[in-house]
């Protein structure tokens, strides 16, 4: 058996015109020359006048004819193709012919250059087609046997016609008088002057054909003592299918014609090959592997899967078409010797050793694609791609494939996606399906744990451990045994943790005896916690996680049921380790769940001990179909999954790290900045991300001058706009304005970019350059969706000169222009209150902005700042409580409350103050240009 393209759906090329190979086996005067000679005298010819040379699409014949006779198929084609333009040259140009020489003969009839009303008889001028051994899938270690006979057509040219027509013959040793054969019936919208298939054979052989029912075969026809069925192409467009139909419903349309009279007959002729090649001598080295295996242990199950791990580790593949053995097994003996063998011989080598052993074992026959159709196919070998070995031991069916690998007793009763298998005795036997059971072990775990000890608010230390079991994890061997520091490193680079994140070691490992491979990667995650509705709160909202919602509102499709992919199973395990001494945290949802739709299977538990909390989920996914009529409660249960919502709820006193002194800070985020430096130290010598994130992390741990010493390192080696832009907010905040302003203006000078010359205006009109920034924003081209961000920092520039009117002027342009967008009415608002002008007509716009916005917060402090300068400093608070409330980290908020709350005699206000400083150093003198500061 080829197991590389016995497949009954393999489709004839248009190119070349050749036919499928499928059963093929050598006659007795097969050889490895190219005959030259007539079309067989069964053959119709198509005479070119059939067709409109000058109208017909350019591909004018396309005549497909195949013989079974005493053995022997004969597959004819002929081909003509007008040479349309250069395209159809090149592709045209060299015929390419194949054929298995230890199975049959290739005959060539013709290749003929028509032009006009000159016929070229290219082989008679004296050309010859070159034959090569082209073994293709050597890369797959297959060595098919087969042979190309190649022709570059000498003088074809652009509007010439090219005909070529040729048989192969073919007879396979292990089919004996059996014959088969496979037509690929090209559908609509298929293009050609003139086409068909056509198979016949002798009257009163038992010959069977079948084919999808939408091709809708003709009778065959008794002409001259042979029954002649024909078929005119294209046929008709197939009926469209829905994508996620079992792929019976998808099937290419095949012509299928065999004289095998049923499953039971094709067993019965198959199996005497695969009996013989199993026997060994009882003193042989593959009787002695048994003894071995028997000694070990007295349990079948244990004696079966090291018989299997023993084929597929110590044989490896080597598909050997040669002398009849695409479908011929190579013996035990000789693959044992040899080491090497296809999935023939390594079930053949299974099979001897399992019989040795005493336990019920047989080949069988299966397709690894399309498996759900055998049973309406023709019984025919082409419908077979590969060849596994089924095993009963303890009353219960494994399933064994000597080609796969990583098979051990935890997954040996996982069955293949396979759906039917055909086992080859000496009885016969028909298809026999393979029912799918629930996997007992993982094929996937990935356990992670995020290590939040330094606060809920900070970003996480974690691991992550995966474990990929079986054939899947067996990729990770090799890649375990090449993974050096380098690719390490070059894969850490590549894995994303998102904004924070930062990896400070992998590991790469292949555990042979539990046949996975496991991966784990250590670093900083971006914490999970989020602020909303006035908690920090991690989420496993399961919203859209999972989708299942078939289309079959088209009346042909109501009946047709959902194919569900599997088997799989996968384990997910997530601990999660709070703050110690931090009490109060809430988990919603479910402690458990046990749920499932369309053949997938959810099973998960949560637990929270002290301060660990952990969910472990199991996921099954069964291979098998969903009917069609019970899609809507399917469609109900994954919307009910989906709406399962579950969240850990944070305390509501717990201290933001802005509130933390700077020991306790320290303390608690040491681990944290190891780690940062670990990964900065890990990292490839081009890979500057760690760095960035350690300096984005000193900046959360109010590190100022941390953050400037990396940046300097960043800029260093990699600079950029955004780095220099940073760099600068950095220096202003740390009082160093003048290099402040260098870092913004060298920012615009690398990416002319309105954000970065924003930026720089402020910076220079707050430094007392206003003149030099407002000729900055005179010159910028600003865009429409630019226009509200212009106004903002030119109303600020301008007022910071003392043209309060033009900044007036500006904003009441984009306020008319935009009555209704949040952001330019704010900036409206916070102009007014900031420079103290207009205050009193200021509330109505503010209090538009907060209705309009989606986000309230900067438009509530914008109105606080107004409250604030019209002396109402409750109203004032009132806000900036409320601003706070939806954002905790609004630094400018946080300091305007201090000092309203100073104003009022409290003297809780200085804390607020110096939060916010710590927070934002630059607050301070930024306000104090417009006169806001803390009493003293």
């Amino acid at each position: 058996m080829n197991d590389q393209s016995i497949h009954s759906a393999a489709r004839i090329s248009l190119v070349t015109g050749a036919a499928i190979w499928l059963a093929l086996a050598a006659p007795a005067h097969a050889g490895d020359k190219v005959i030259y000679g007539d079309a067989p005298e069964w053959v119709d010819k198509v005479a070119l006048s059939r067709v409109n040379i000058e109208s017909d699409p350019s591909a004018l014949i396309y005549d497909w004819q195949h013989r079974l006779e005493n053995g022997v198929v004969s597959e004819y084609a002929d081909t003509a193709i007008r040479i349309d333009n250069p395209d159809l040259l090149m592709e045209h140009g060299t015929v390419t012919l194949a054929w298995l020489p230890d199975k049959g003969d290739l005959t060539v009839h013709q290749v003929q250059i028509i032009r006009g009303a000159e016929i070229i008889d290219v082989i008679a001028s004296g050309a010859e087609f070159d034959v090569l051994r082209r073994e293709q899938g050597l890369e797959q270690r297959l060595l098919d046997g087969q042979l190309t006979a190649t022709l570059a057509v000498p003088g074809l040219q652009v509007g010439d016609i090219l005909r070529v027509s040729h048989t192969v013959t073919i007879a396979d040793q292990a089919l004996g008088k059996e014959m088969q054969s496979s037509l690929y019936l090209v559908p609509a919208p298929w293009q050609v002057g003139f086409s068909r298939a056509i198979v016949s054979w002798p009257e009163g052989t038992d010959v069977y054909f079948g084919a999808e029912d939408f091709a809708r075969l003709p009778q065959p026809v008794t002409r001259d003592g042979y029954r002649t069925l024909t078929v005119t192409l294209p046929i008709d467009e197939p009926p469209e299918m829905p994508g996620d139909a079992p792929s019976r419903f998808n099937r290419d349309p095949i012509l299928r014609v065999g004289t095998f009279a049923d499953w039971q007959e094709l067993s019965r002729s198959f199996a005497p090959h695969y009996e013989i090649a199993a026997k060994v001598a009882d003193d042989s080295a593959v009787a002695a592997k048994a003894r071995e295996i028997m000694a070990k242990t007295a349990n079948p199950l244990e004696r079966t899967a090291m018989a299997l791990r023993l084929v597929q580790d110590e044989v490896s593949y080597l598909l050997n078409g040669l002398d009849g053995g695409n479908y011929m097994p190579q013996s035990a003996a000789e693959t044992w010797e040899k080491r090497y063998g296809d999935c023939k011989a390594k079930s053949v080598l299974l099979y001897s050793l399992l019989t040795r052993m005493g336990i019920d074992a047989r080949p069988v026959l299966v397709t690894t694609m399309g498996g759900d159709a055998l049973p309406e196919l023709l019984p025919i070998p082409g419908n077979f791609d590969h060849m596994i070995v089924h095993a009963n031991v303890g009353g219960t069916d494994y399933w064994l494939d000597g080609t796969s690998t990583a098979t051990r007793l935890t997954n040996i009763g996982e069955v293949p996606a396979f759906y039917y298998a055909l086992p080859l005795s000496e009885g016969g036997s028909g298809l026999v399906p393979m029912t799918q059971r629930r996997q007992p072990w993982p094929d996937m775990v990935m356990d992670l744990t995020s290590d939040y000890s330094a606060g809920v608010d900070f970003p996480a230390l974690f691991t992550l451990k995966m474990s990929i079991y079986g054939a899947r994890g067996a990729g990770f061997r090799a890649a375990a045994d090449e993974a050096d520091e380098d690719k390490l490193k070059q894969f850490a680079q590549g894995f994303s943790t998102g904004p924070g994140g930062a990896v400070t070691s992998v590991t790469l490992e292949y555990d042979d005896e539990a046949a996975a491979g496991v991966l784990e990667v250590k670093g900083v995650m971006p914490g999970d916690f989020t602020w909303s509705d006035g908690r920090l709160r991690l989420s496993s909202d399961q919203s859209e996680q999972y989708n299942f919602n078939p289309d079959r509102a088209r009346s042909e499709w109501r009946d047709i049921p959902v194919f569900t992919p599997g088997p799989q199973y996968n384990r997910i395990a997530a601990t999660i380790i709070l703050p110690e001494g931090l009490d109060g945290f809430e988990n919603t949802g479910p402690e458990a769940i046990d749920t499932g739709f369309a053949n997938t299977t959810l099973k998960g538990v949560t637990s929270h001990v002290g301060n660990k909390v952990t969910y472990n989920v199991d996921v099954w996914q069964d291979l098998g179909e969903v009917p069609a009529s019970e899609l809507p409660t399917h469609k109900r249960k994954v919307r009910e999954i989906n709406s399962i919502k579950s969240e850990l709820l944070a305390p509501e006193d717990f201290a933001w790290r802005w509130e933390v002194d700077a020991k306790e800070l320290a303390r608690r985020t040491a681990p944290l900045v190891e780690a940062y430096d670990k990964a900065v130290a890990f990292a490839s010598s081009d890979d500057w991300g760690p760095l960035s994130q350690r300096a984005s992390f000193r900046a959360q741990i109010f590190d100022w001058k941390g953050v400037l010493k990396d940046l300097d390192t960043l800029i260093e080696n990699q600079p950029s706009a955004n780095l220099f832009s940073w760099r600068g907010a950095v220096h202003e905040a740390l009082g160093n304005r003048e290099a402040g302003i260098a870092d913004a203006q060298m920012a615009y000078d690398l990416d002319p970019a309105s954000a970065y010359a924003f930026s720089l205006a402020e910076m220079l009109a707050y430094a007392g350059k206003r003149d030099e920034a407002l000729e900055l924003l005179d010159s910028l081209p600003v865009g429409d969706d630019e226009e509200g961000s212009f106004a903002s920092t030119y109303a600020t520039v301008a007022g910071l000169a003392g043209r309060t009117q033009d900044a007036l002027e500006v904003l009441s342009q984009q306020v008319a222009a935009k009555p209704t967008n949040a952001s330019v009415l704010n900036a409206d608002c916070w102009f007014r209150g900031l420079f103290d002008i207009e205050a009193e007509g200021a509330m109505p716009t503010c209090t538009k902005a907060i209705e309009r916005a989606s986000n309230s917060a900067p438009m509530l402090d914008s109105r606080a700042m107004v409250s604030y300068r019209l002396g109402n400093f409750d109203a004032a608070l009132k806000d900036l409580d409320s601003a706070l409330e939806l954002a905790p980290n609004l630094s400018a908020s946080l300091y305007l409350r201090g000092i309203v709350r100073l104003e009022k005699g409290d003297k809780g206000g200085r804390v607020d103050v110096e939060r916010a400083l710590r927070m934002a150093p630059e607050l301070a003198a930024r306000y104090a240009a417009h006169g806001v500061a803390p009493r003293k």
